[in-house]
């Protein structure tokens, strides 16, 4: 069986042109699609994708990571396949002989073939599934709808098209760093280069504590009390400090202690 080749047309910008012969004489299939981030969600070749058999390569102009996490998405991603950022290749000879060694691709010449597909520009996060606990921080943060926690407590991303497009904010809010932007060319890790992971922005977290009302980990206080100016903020959610019962209770204690010392015995 041939390990398929699925090539973003709009991947290599002339500099791989030549590669789809390369891929063919190396012994791959090879598919021409679009940039399949852009492809609708209801767009026949994602069906597909998931029913190919055997090895494949997919050479999007994505970080690997955000190739993986789309095609788990639409569940075509198998331990067989390889993530490769086109953009980072500039010889198509070299790329072809080493993706065969890596498949090991028969002898013979393979096909090459048009896959048309519905696409136009999207916007959307993208789960780092390895990395993500199901929070729902994400769920509780956005606006938009773009998330749904189903019965089992676990998040999806079912409306991904109601995002608004440029806006990364969930993902300096999630506490894992499991929530990618492929198209952000702003910040690396929201983008999800290799090693790197978004980290929690403070300002975010602090509005998302203000948007949702939700309890605060850190200092245990819940909803959106009134600004207290000059007041000690928690670094978590942005809520002035109060001192917690207990605490009072137990430094009142501590006082009358002291007092009863202070007056000595009876």
């Amino acid at each position: 069986m041939r390990p398929t080749a699925v090539l973003a047309l709009d991947a290599s910008d002339g500099r791989l042109d030549e590669l789809p012969r390369h891929l063919s004489d190396a012994g791959f299939d090879v598919w021409l699609v679009p940039n399949l981030y852009h492809v609708a969600e209801a767009c026949e070749l994602w069906r597909d994708l998931a029913s190919l058999e055997g090895g494949a390569v997919f050479l999007l102009p994505l970080h690997p990571r955000p190739i993986e996490a789309l095609l788990r998405r639409h569940g075509a991603w198998r331990t067989e396949c390889l993530a490769v950022d086109s953009r980072t290749r500039e010889a198509p000879a070299p790329l072809a002989a080493e993706l065969s060694r890596r498949l090991g691709s028969p002898s013979g010449a393979g096909s090459i073939q048009r896959r048309d597909a519905s696409a136009g520009a999207r916007w959307y996060p993208l789960v780092d599934e390895s990395r993500c606990t199901h929070c729902g921080s994400c769920f509780q943060f956005c606006l938009f709808g773009v998330y749904e926690m189903d019965e089992r407590k676990k998040v999806r991303i079912v409306h991904p098209d109601r995002c608004k497009p440029g806006c990364p904010a969930c993902s300096r809010i999630c506490p894992q760093g499991a929530l990618i932007f492929a198209l952000y060319d702003k910040d690396p890790a929201i983008a999800g280069a290799p090693g790197r992971f978004p980290k929690p922005d403070a300002a975010a977290r602090k509005m998302y504590y203000a948007r949702t009302g939700l309890p605060c980990p850190r200092c245990g206080q819940a909803g959106k009390p009134a600004p207290q100016p000059g007041a000690p903020a928690c670094d978590e959610c942005g809520r002035p400090r109060v001192a917690a019962k207990r605490d009072r209770d137990e430094l009142d204690a501590l006082l009358d202690g002291l007092e009863r010392l202070q007056e000595g015995p009876r």
